[in-house]
């Protein structure tokens, strides 16, 4: 086996419980974890610092052959230039904010494969220009059997030749999703390459970029799947020919 390609994976930050109290701590779902080792990557998990957003993504990007956009907590509304709704948008980061469109600017100059996943969808929409609604969840969707998570099942139609549906060779796939936020305003240069029931947009990529995709669902929720495993499997094969 080759080197692993180099992928970073940004987490949210979080008060972890402990014996003493609480921790201030950086998180990421395992799930992401195991999909990028398990595909032969090599995961490079990267928290937010206040103040030196800029200067961390331009040396983690020069570093990586992969950028991962995880989920987590709300967008700040401000990020995408909107008033704050209190009831509808949940415990926002700014510094992730603010260190996750550092890195997107910095990897879509060094033409680096990146993968949104739900949060890192919408990030990746937003920092295309894009907007967000604060609270449109599905409406067609059904409940899954989880004791942790609240998680939703729903369809999702994706564009012939897609980067998502090229990647899964399928056209039409059933999907596990945690979001309560959706696309409002799509980017300028992103195309919406895949859709559920109810007219949620699930996918966007970059048709410009060789690979630039992000799914509003959450494959590594799901990987006893191979449709899921693959969107990991084509993202790592495009970042282990960057390196």
């Amino acid at each position: 086996m080759g080197a692993r390609p180099r992928i970073l994976v940004t987490g949210g930050t979080a008060n972890v419980p402990i014996a003493e109290g609480f921790l201030p701590s950086y998180y990421v779902g395992d799930g992401y974890v195991r999909a990028i080792t398990e595909g032969g990557g090599l995961p490079l998990v990267m928290g937010s610092v206040d103040g030196f957003e800029d200067e961390l993504a331009a040396a983690a990007i020069a570093l990586a052959d992969g950028l991962v956009l995880s989920g987590g907590t709300d967008l700040s509304p401000a990020t995408y230039g909107c008033t704050l709704d209190e009831e509808n948008t949940h415990d926002p980061d700014p510094p992730r904010d603010r260190l996750e469109m550092a890195l997107i600017r910095e990897a879509r100059v060094r033409e680096l494969p990146i993968l949104g996943i739900c949060r890192g969808f919408q990030m990746l929409n937003v920092a295309y220009g894009g907007t967000l609604d604060q609270h449109r969840p599905h409406r067609n969707s059904t409940i899954v059997d989880s004791p942790n998570l609240r998680i939703e099942s729903t369809k999702v139609w994706l564009t012939p030749g897609s980067l998502a549906a090229s990647a899964v060779e399928a056209e039409e796939v059933e999907v596990y999703c945690l979001h309560h936020q959706a696309i409002d305003k799509v980017g300028a240069g992103l195309r919406p390459t895949g859709v559920a029931g109810d007219g949620l947009i699930e996918a966007l990529e970059d048709p410009t970029a060789d690979f630039v995709l992000g799914v509003l669902w959450h494959p590594e929720q799901m990987l006893g799947h191979e449709h899921c495993r693959a969107i990991y499997q084509s993202f790592l094969k495009a970042a282990g020919a960057h390196s």
